[in-house]
């Protein structure tokens, strides 16, 4: 009789148990999970239930260790291996927070409710207190590095750390390092393991390839509400949008549509499939590729990881168009060529009309100005006066008249002018112009399939291009979350192109598996009237921790001070080292700023900007709030307000105009906000007026003000 084979699962704690394990018991962990992956239902000797921990799981014996594990349908998934006498969870572990049998044996999604209900209301200064230990578990040995396939460059200052304050402090050595070395020392409690994502296990030997250094990664398990959207048909007769808060995993989720892709064309007979995955920065590109060589082996030679721009870009080469004007890089000068647009304006009618006209510019304000030009009239290539009149502003709320659109269309005849005499063009007039040029390029429906991620940031005729670089609407698959929206205004999908009608093939994410409940809604509660689209569904978290915190500060020298004991006392509660922490500010020379008093008074940390960013660089990574757009960090900080004229709003901007930047700043906060994992802080001058450091409802955050 054949014996059915249980999938197998692990979570990440389990690589690090099996690194310390001898040979003789890493032979005998190896046989013991095999077993389990033909029957691991309980038999009360070998295998039994063990209810008295967090989650009652189940353990098999091997020897002077034990297997921790559970089982769903033909599911089994490893916890951990630990020694018989190893505590498997600390005692600070509340038993009220521990999640149910039901839902830690629901392996697939149905964990999402076991974070729900937020846990008891707790200050970070007392959920983050822990006296660091005299000194480590186990010494740090030139044996342990090799292991961890440490660089040997690292050695010398590795060596050298003999506590765990020394450890979360080390400098010059790359985050993924330290991470590794503290998960070694530290064995995670079993609370903790359960959050962690489960990892595909192919083969029982690939624990010991894995150990040896043949294997480097396990590939991640999606959850079936990510698995059915990233395996959708490739007959479908138009595109398919993935929509979902922060967390919810869109973008992994683009990243295994683009395997799924590959595969059925494969299957069809495509020799040599082409298929093009676009995300929103060169960072974002970086990080995807290395996912993607991961996920795909020897086929990602088929895929094209890019920003929008850069297709932009070789569309416009391959149209002989390799010189073009410069771009606009200094916004204080584009303002200016705009401010010369309005003062030398001519404007039709009688003098009545000329004042009106004149006047609705000077209330529009330059910014905002700006923005009707890039994101209505040359986002949607409108060349007349005519279809201007005619066109929808959806997110644009200041309203405007015929006479008004005519005095706009007016300035911005006449700022065209200039920039031509200026021998520039924008970023929205480049890629408008590479929109136009698509059907002549070689990239015209180039590619077999095109996946699209955080589409909501792109400029529609960015959009427009990438449509027509796909042989078929079919095959477009894009992610989107209109409140991260931190650059444009609402928009309708059906208004950018015919093509992106999404009936019947729009899905939503629901489970967040990046930050906790308590985050997670602290970030909701704030958002508030910054919504672009009300959620349909209720949201559904995998974790849970403290309250996030919202401080006042008197001067930029106590938020400083602030920052470090935040970023010491969370790093010391949750085991991580400083470099799992970012501060997200409001500027350049904001984040430069706080980098140089961090570093003076004795925390490591770099301003990196979003070309430059080094997310493996040890110490605090210090960006700016519009740069963190898709990445993630266990310990964030959001800072620097304290300096800063946040948001700008320019003196003569009308109500409207700055409602629109409130509501559209308060979107980046929201960002901002939802990249933390674990902690999450946001420090407030003390005598700040700006609405959007305002409404942290205490209901959801640990609020105290500077007395």
């Amino acid at each position: 009789m054949t014996m059915t084979q249980w999938q197998t699962l692990i979570k990440p704690a389990v690589l690090f148990d099996i690194m310390k394990l001898p040979n003789k018991e890493m032979q005998q962990v190896q046989e013991k999970i095999t077993m389990l992956t033909q029957d691991p239902r309980p038999d009360n000797k070998v295998k039994k239930q063990l209810v008295h921990l967090p989650g009652k799981p189940y353990r098999i014996r091997s020897g002077r260790y034990r297997i921790f594990y559970t089982f769903n349908k033909q599911t089994v998934l490893i916890y951990k291996v630990a020694k018989r006498d190893e505590s498997i969870y600390r005692a600070e572990d509340a038993p009220d927070n521990v999640p149910s049998t039901d839902e830690l044996n629901e392996l697939e999604l149905d964990m999402e409710d076991a974070a729900t209900t937020a846990s008891p209301r707790s200050d970070w200064e007392h959920s983050y207190t822990k006296a660091p230990t005299a000194s480590l578990p186990e010494p740090i040995t030139i044996d342990m590095l090799k292991k961890l396939r440490v660089n040997e460059a690292y050695y010398p200052r590795l060596l050298r750390i003999t506590d765990e304050e020394g450890l979360i402090n080390c400098s010059g050595v790359d985050q993924e390092t330290m991470s590794n070395i503290m998960d070694y020392l530290y064995s995670r409690p079993l609370i903790e393991v359960i959050e962690q994502p489960d990892l595909i296990l192919n083969d029982v030997d690939d624990l010991l390839r894995y150990k040896e250094g043949e294997l480097l990664n396990f590939l991640l398990k999606l959850s079936p509400e990510q698995e059915q959207y990233a395996n959708w048909s490739l007959t479908t007769k138009g595109p398919t949008l993935v929509k979902g808060g922060p967390g919810t995993g869109k973008s992994t989720v683009a990243l295994y549509r683009v395997r799924s892709l590959l595969d059925q064309l494969l299957k069809r007979g495509k020799s040599a499939p082409s298929i093009l995955f676009t995300t929103y920065t060169h960072a974002l590109v970086k990080s995807s590729q290395q996912l993607l060589n991961q996920l795909l082996g020897a086929d990602a030679q088929y895929v094209r990881v890019d920003t929008a721009d850069s297709v932009a870009y070789q569309v416009l080469n391959s149209c002989g168009m390799a010189k073009l004007p410069a771009l606009f890089t200094n916004t204080h000068e584009l303002q200016a060529l705009t401010r010369e647009a309005v003062d030398t304006t001519s404007f039709q009618g009688n003098s009545l009309q000329v004042q009106v006209q004149q006047q609705i510019i000077e209330r529009m304000g330059l910014e905002y100005l700006l923005q009707e030009f890039n994101s209505v009239i040359i986002g949607r290539q409108i060349t007349t006066l005519e279809a201007y009149q005619k066109v929808s502003r959806a997110g644009r709320k200041l309203r405007l008249s015929a006479t008004h659109r005519t005095a706009v269309w007016n300035v911005y005849q006449r700022w065209c002018q200039l920039l031509q005499q200026a021998e520039k063009e924008t970023w929205q007039q480049r890629r408008a112009r590479a929109e136009r040029l698509t059907r002549k390029s070689l990239l015209y429906q180039a590619y077999d399939a095109v996946v699209i991620d955080e589409a909501q940031d792109l400029d529609p005729s960015a959009l427009r291009m990438l449509i027509q670089v796909c042989k078929t609407p079919g095959r477009l698959f894009v992610t989107a979350d209109a409140n991260q929206a931190i650059y444009g205004s609402s928009f309708s999908w059906s208004d950018i192109h015919q093509d992106l009608r999404f009936q019947g093939r729009t899905s939503i994410l629901k489970a967040n598996y990046r930050s906790t409940f308590e985050i997670g809604e602290a970030a909701q509660s704030y958002l508030d009237y910054g919504i672009l689209e009300p959620e349909v569904s209720e949201r559904h978290y995998i974790n849970n921790g403290p309250m996030p915190d919202a401080r006042t500060v008197l001067n930029s020298s106590y938020e400083v001070k602030l920052l470090k004991n935040f970023f010491t006392k969370a790093s010391l509660s949750l085991r991580l080292a400083l470099g799992s922490c970012a501060i997200l500010c409001p500027s350049e020379t904001v984040g430069r700023s706080l980098a140089v008093a961090l570093n003076n008074i004795g925390t490591e940390a770099t301003y990196m900007s979003g070309h430059d960013l080094d997310l493996a660089h040890s110490g605090v990574k210090i960006i700016t709030l519009k740069s963190s757009k898709g990445l993630e960090f266990p310990i964030v900080a959001l800072a620097g307000f304290t300096s800063s004229n946040y948001p700008a709003i320019p003196a003569e901007a009308s109500t409207e105009e700055a409602d629109e930047t409130l509501t559209r700043e308060r979107r980046t906060l929201f960002v901002g906000m939802t990249r933390a994992m674990r902690a999450l802080l946001v420090v407030i001058p003390h005598e700040a007026s700006s609405p959007l450091l305002q409404g942290f409802d205490a209901t959801y955050w640990n609020f105290s003000r500077t007395i």
